[in-house]
């Protein structure tokens, strides 16, 4: 498959799981694979490969024509989120999560004063599961 036909085949046919493999490949910025994938797809010599490549690499490279690095960014966004919104919380030794808060005072004043002696073991806890529920 020549230059021509190799591009014809990526701007037109190309589309489902190979398209998303490529986008993939293309958000990885791993030169490589990608040749090797496109050469798999078309059939063509290294120089076409090649030459196939950069031109994928500067129309899908952006974040604003590839969804995966788009995704990826809004992946590690939510990640950086979380992170700072969790950072000085404790951690839960039961399921490890992070996801805590802390047990007011009022809170436990509440409990003792709803469920008498049956809610003293809430009084001598501090932190509070959001994840599995417990208290510690």
């Amino acid at each position: 498959m020549n230059y021509e036909e190799a591009k014809y085949y990526f701007e037109n046919t190309i589309d489902g799981i190979k398209s998303t493999i490529l986008f993939g490949v293309i958000a990885d910025d791993n030169i490589q694979n990608g040749i090797s994938y496109i050469k798999e797809l078309t059939s063509c010599d290294d120089q076409t490969a090649k030459l196939i490549w950069c031109d994928l690499k500067m129309d899908y490279g952006t974040k604003a024509n590839n969804p995966i690095l788009l995704a990826r960014e809004e992946q590690a966004k939510q990640k950086a989120r979380e992170d700072y919104l969790y950072r000085n919380n404790a951690e839960c030794p039961y399921c490890h999560s992070k996801n805590t808060k802390k047990i007011s005072g009022l809170s436990k004043a509440g409990s003792v004063a709803m469920f008498g002696v049956f809610a003293m073991e809430k009084v001598g806890k501090q932190w509070h599961c959001n994840n599995c529920k417990s208290d510690f």
